[in-house]
């Protein structure tokens, strides 16, 4: 190979790592396919099972096809909180080119594939104004349910948002049904993994050009081995017991030189609050 092919296809290696990365998170077979196989090793997302009584915010996000009314064809796409009884938060990449008669959301169930806890449909989706699917900026949305939520404050209830912007080292709690590895299998319970946050600073430095202030970063640097994963996107990032941020996108799975990236809750709390807001006032219209 010529010195001028070497150097193009280096490039061509470089922006396509990059297209990849920034369309979500990537499996490591995907960087194996542009990498040829070589230098990378996949880790298991270190979480352990954990009851819904503890993360009674967490929903399962299901979803079906475009165009089928075939309940049973409902799985499991991503995770979201609860706000309200009505109001849901999760990731604007989760509803991306979505419509709401594909979507309904399960909570206070343990199970990934259960519908053992409350189910409901979704009436409206919430998109931020300026939520760019290229880069996952603004990543963050609303549902709007069709009906209540049963709060009980024990499987089913209402998360806080955080008052405070998250400081590098604090510890973050993370929880979903997404795959234990990346491109890996899915539990079938749900899972909690705590990693520390990653100040934003150090997190450019691993994502040139791509951390903005809406965003907040989390994991194990330089050492790896624990993370959100796939179909964990749209849920909850915890700290301090309050909700700090949703899952975004990352570089592969608790890979040790990438931390995670997440939506930064502190960053939107006007707007998720502006947002609900006019939901509210809206419902209380039509009752």
């Amino acid at each position: 190979m010529t010195i001028c092919a070497l150097c193009n296809y280096i490039a061509f290696l470089a922006l396509s790592f990059i297209a990849l990365t920034y369309a979500g998170r990537i499996s490591l077979d995907e960087l194996e396919s542009i990498s040829g196989g070589e230098g990378i090793n996949g880790r298991i997302v270190g979480g352990k099972v954990v009851d819904i009584r503890k993360h009674p915010h967490q929903i399962s996000l299901r979803q079906r096809p475009k165009y089928s009314e075939d309940q049973s064809t409902y799985a499991h796409n991503c995770g979201g909180t609860i706000y309200t009884d009505r109001i849901v938060i999760t990731a604007g990449h989760c509803l991306y080119d979505r419509v709401k008669e594909q979507l309904m959301v399960v909570a206070g169930a343990n199970e990934r594939s259960s519908v053992d806890g409350a189910i409901s449909p979704v009436q409206e989706i919430i998109m931020h104004e300026e939520y760019n699917d290229d880069y996952s900026y603004n990543d963050i949305a609303l549902l709007v349910l069709t009906t209540p939520l049963p709060i009980n404050n024990v499987s089913i209830k209402a998360a806080t948002l955080t008052e405070v912007q998250p400081q590098h080292g604090d510890i973050a709690t993370i929880t979903g049904w997404g795959t234990l590895s990346s491109g890996g299998s899915l539990p079938d319970l749900l899972q909690e993994v705590q990693v520390p946050i990653v100040s934003n600073e150090i997190c450019s430095q691993r994502y040139p050009r791509r951390i903005t202030d809406a965003m907040i970063c989390a994991g194990l640097l330089d050492v790896g081995g624990k993370d959100a994963c796939q179909m964990d996107s749209g849920g909850p990032l915890l700290v301090h017991g309050q909700l700090a941020g949703v899952v975004s996108f990352g570089s592969g799975c608790a890979l040790p030189q990438y931390p995670g990236v997440y939506a930064n809750v502190w960053y939107f709390s006007t707007w998720i609050r502006e947002k609900a807001a006019q939901v509210e006032a809206k419902l209380l219209r039509e009752n």
